[in-house]
């Protein structure tokens, strides 16, 4: 079983975000603007005084609260990302994120696939989330194991289960590394964030990449241990 290398991974992600950066950033950029919208009434939070009373700030939270907005958000976000995932794996295997003058193809989504990966990111959400009510460490466990399945249901033709089976067999023997791989994400989405919040952007970027290398490596790991026998 071949460890992975974190270095040689966050320095290939960084080379491929310089290189091909223009129509990640772009997705990255209307990813945040539609976000952004998710709050449906700012003015209640700007009408609060500086030392707002708590009943205040639950009202404020109720008057912000936007159903439909926040169901538009989530299916648009849905829909980017599945296009992000589809670009990156491309990026790797043909070294380009879509082929040559193709974009319009490369953002069409089947509707089947569409439902599959919002489907398979509710579940994933649902079982991580309440596993880490009961304690953050099962919570930190599932995220790890299931690192692999948003984006093996948005790039492989899977079943519901072998989404989340590959993610789980794939990432086997491998926690500690990927938790601390986890860990290194988070550490350049911070220093994204200290970078007038801008750099955020780019680092989303580059730890998407992060991803889907160690996806990469993690799967010709699998691929030839199968071929030894």
């Amino acid at each position: 079983m071949n460890k992975l290398s974190i270095g040689d991974i966050v320095s290939r992600a960084w080379d491929l975000s310089v290189k091909h950066w223009p129509v990640f950033i772009l997705l990255s950029i209307v990813e945040a603007v539609l976000g952004s919208f998710i709050n449906g009434n700012p003015a209640a939070f700007a009408a609060l005084g500086p030392n707002p009373d708590p009943q205040e700030v639950v009202e404020a939270l109720n008057a912000s609260f936007n159903p439909l907005m926040m169901l538009v958000v989530i299916l648009g976000t849905t829909y980017l990302n599945i296009i992000v995932y589809r670009m990156l794996v491309s990026v790797l295997r043909t070294g380009q994120p879509y082929a040559d003058g193709q974009l319009a193809d490369a953002l069409k989504v089947n509707l089947v696939k569409y439902g599959f990966f919002l489907g398979v990111n509710i579940v994933m959400g649902l079982a991580v989330g309440f596993a880490s009510l009961l304690c953050i460490i099962p919570g930190i466990f599932l995220s790890v194991r299931w690192w692999f399945t948003p984006l093996i249901a948005a790039t492989e033709d899977v079943t519901f289960g072998e989404a989340f089976g590959l993610s789980w067999e794939m990432t086997k023997g491998h926690f500690w590394e990927l938790f601390l791989l986890g860990i290194v994400c988070v550490g350049i989405a911070i220093v994204g964030f200290c970078a007038c919040c801008v750099g955020i952007i780019f680092a989303e970027v580059i730890i998407n990449f992060i991803v889907v290398l160690a996806y990469e490596q993690l799967s010709r790991d699998a691929e030839t241990e199968v071929t030894k026998f």
